[in-house]
């Protein structure tokens, strides 16, 4: 017999009460409505998911969502802002409704909170895993969902689990390792960049009247080269986010709201004297939202939030003429636009890819590079911390794999050292001191699978037993130049051919080492019959 529902979705005084939750139907309005947001979304409609047998967990999402948004909009977005509730219902309730459906369908009875047990979720990871997402996608769609469960949970809609037994512990290990997105720009590329946006900076000074969604688009990508700004505090900059600077005269400062950190982020950003220069010596991102605040000042006096700077008038053909916030998807079609107009190709001749969270890579492994690779200044001019920084954003430049050194440990002896190595911690390549709390180790519980940076770990050991290993794999990079890529083969395994010849070898017995490479050349370890763990590594 299919489950009732009571009528009421308030009590009396206005607030759903957690004790009356059971004896709820399906509410005749099915849409939450959102405040103004970046991606201009007006509404979640959760009218698809009801009649589809997991009708109550249809309603514990939908308040527990309404309750989320009210809250959001009490604190200004201190608490989830609406993007992180938007996200919870795109990619998390959508995503758990298409799991709930296979599992209604092979049940008699419509399906509760109290059927969400751990067998359960165990049972939405495995059908996540076998689902044709990416692997980062997976563990980004399981967060959501697991998010929005415990926020129902908060809120009293889910109170018969005991929270701290239902999810399982990281069912998506190393997915950081997995996907590092976009890297920084290399200095070719980054000349592009600066060139490109020159050029269009000198048109838009040159024009008059209000910005388009394109000019905007520009001068945001010109704030960001120059202070490495996350993408949604910069859409969110608001007019008067340039104050004067207390000490310097030549300098200004970049007000920003980072709702997830709860704070303020104050910038320091250089001043020209006249916006004419921007174009003339260098893009400065005072001057840039100086242009926009004074180009589009009557465009926002009749927008609903006046206070905000990237407002401009749409030319879409279903909202022609309205004013509207340049958001994130706009900010995407326009930046590849801006790559296309240019012809702006990365150092292997294909089309750039370029958006905010790339120049601010570029920008924060430039300050690495200048810091002497100081962790502590990185971090500090990323805002964020030093693993952050290390898992995301530094990473050497080309110049210091050309100059490459071998900074492990050779051991003549062939005895290995207990104290310090065991049996597990050997490596495709030789051994480890530690795989998992060693220099490069990923210090999360899990072994060090970056064997092509073994060379530049200090924890790295070479042993005459490791020879015949290290050698298969110095002859499995020698024979794949051709099928692994010859700028890959380059960029990746050219100076590791040099230090294992110049800098390891030596420090064994001759005669050992001529063994070892020619047992390697004739019968290689099977890690290095071809390069197909090295790709893997990459």
């Amino acid at each position: 017999m299919k489950k009732q529902f009571a009528v009421n979705l308030k009590s009396a005084k206005g607030e759903l009460k957690a004790t009356e939750f059971t004896s709820l139907k399906n509410p005749n309005d099915t849409l939450i409505r959102l405040p103004q947001n970046s991606l201009e979304r007006r509404y979640l409609n959760f009218s698809p998911f009801y009649g589809h047998g997991y009708d109550s967990i249809t309603l514990a999402c939908q308040l527990t969502l309404e309750k989320l948004t009210a809250e959001s909009i009490s604190t200004n977005g201190q608490t989830l802002s609406v993007i992180t509730i938007i996200s919870y219902f795109n990619n998390g309730l959508k995503n758990l409704a298409s799991f709930l459906s296979l599992i209604r369908s092979v049940c008699e009875e419509d399906l509760t909170m109290a059927d969400l047990t751990a067998e359960t979720i165990r049972q939405f990871v495995q059908h996540l895993q076998t689902s044709p997402l990416g692997y980062s996608a997976q563990k980004n769609t399981y967060s959501h969902a697991k998010n929005l469960l415990v926020n129902a949970h908060r809120c009293g809609f889910w109170a018969e689990v005991d929270i701290r037994l239902v999810f399982p512990r990281n069912p998506f290990p190393n997915s950081n390792r997995r996907s590092i997105g976009e890297r920084a720009l290399s200095k070719n590329e980054k000349r592009q960049v600066v060139r490109g946006l020159r050029l269009e900076m000198e048109r838009i000074v040159g024009e008059a009247g209000p910005l388009t969604a394109f000019d905007l688009t520009i001068c945001v990508l010109s704030i960001a080269l120059s202070t490495g700004m996350n993408p949604t505090p910069l859409l969110e900059l608001l007019t008067d986010c340039v104050q004067p600077h207390p000490l310097k005269a030549n300098l200004r400062l970049l007000v920003s709201f980072k709702r997830r950190g709860r704070n303020t982020q104050v910038v320091a950003l250089r001043k020209s004297q006249d916006v004419a220069e921007m174009a003339s010596i260098h893009l400065h991102a005072a001057d840039a939202i100086a242009l926009i605040v004074e180009r589009n000042a009557d465009l926002r006096t009749s927008y609903s939030e006046p206070q905000r700077l990237l407002v401009h008038e749409s030319h879409g053909s279903k909202n022609q003429g309205a004013l509207i916030r340049l958001n994130s998807r706009r900010l995407s079609v326009y930046s590849s636009q801006f790559v296309e107009r240019h012809q702006m190709v990365t150092d292997d001749g294909k089309p750039m890819t370029l958006n905010v969270s790339r120049l601010r890579k570029t920008l924060l492994n430039r300050v690495w590079e200048l810091s002497g690779q100081d962790p502590l200044i990185a971090a500090r001019t990323g805002r964020h911390s030093p693993q952050t920084g290390n898992a995301h954003y530094w990473e050497a430049p080309p110049e210091a794999e050309t100059n490459m050194r071998f900074i492990g440990e050779a051991r003549v002896k062939d005895l290995l050292e207990k104290a310090n190595i065991i049996a597990t911690d050997r490596t495709p390549v030789a051994s480890c001191k530690d795989a998992m709390h060693g220099q490069r180790a990923p210090k999360n519980g899990g072994v060090c699978t970056d064997f092509l940076g073994c060379f530049r770990c200090k924890s790295f050991v070479v042993t005459g037993d490791d020879l015949y290993r290290l050698f298969s794999f110095y002859w499995a990079a020698v024979r794949g130049h051709d099928s692994f890529g010859g700028k890959r083969w380059t960029k990746y395994l050219r100076q590791v051919i040099r230090l294992i010849d110049s800098e390891i070898a030596p420090q064994f017995d001759p005669e050992l080492v001529n063994t070892q490479r020619d047992k390697a050349q004739a019968d290689p370890h099977p890690f290095w019959k071809d390069l197909s763990m090295a790709r893997m590594a990459i």
